[in-house]
């Protein structure tokens, strides 16, 4: 039995106490340089704005300064993660929060670790469904779409469709 005194009002969903990061393992055939160049400094030629984006299709997605961005057609700007790490060639660590406040974002780690001379392994991790407070849908919806943009990527990077 609810006992509060506004009982009436809607209830707040639960945040997320606890939940695993969604992670991607994808493998290109370029060397760890090549592989972060083309994920930071060509994201605009291979990230699906169609489908994933807060402008939609025609919008540009682009690393500058120290923010990710998307600027519509209409040239207004969305700031979806600022860069708390940048190491060429090695990682990228950002926060993550396109269409929503940077008060409940997670964060977004993407690790490029060259096996062999001219294959390198991305592993990106996102984390911080916590902060949400509708982290498990929010993980739900990522855990569906990362493998596709993940795809997009390889693809673009010379990879198998």
């Amino acid at each position: 039995m609810d006992t509060s005194l506004f009982s009436h009002a809607p209830r707040e969903p639960e945040p997320v106490k606890s939940a695993e990061p969604v992670q991607c393992r994808v493998t290109v055939a370029r060397d760890s340089r090549e592989a972060f160049e083309g994920f930071t400094d060509l994201i605009h030629l291979w990230w699906p704005v169609d489908s994933h984006s807060v402008a939609g299709d025609g919008s540009h997605v682009e690393f500058e300064d120290k923010v990710l961005t998307e600027t519509s057609v209409e040239d207004e700007v969305h700031i979806w993660g600022e860069i708390l790490d940048w190491a060429p060639d090695r990682h990228l660590r950002l926060t993550w929060h396109p269409g929503t406040s940077p008060a409940t974002s997670g964060e977004l780690r993407i690790d490029f670790a060259e096996a062999v001379p001219g294959r390198t392994e991305i592993h990106l991790v996102h984390s911080g469904w916590e902060n949400m407070p509708d982290g498990q849908q929010q993980r739900a919806y990522y855990a569906e779409g990362w493998p596709e943009v993940i795809g997009r990527y390889v693809r673009f990077m010379g990879g198998p469709a």
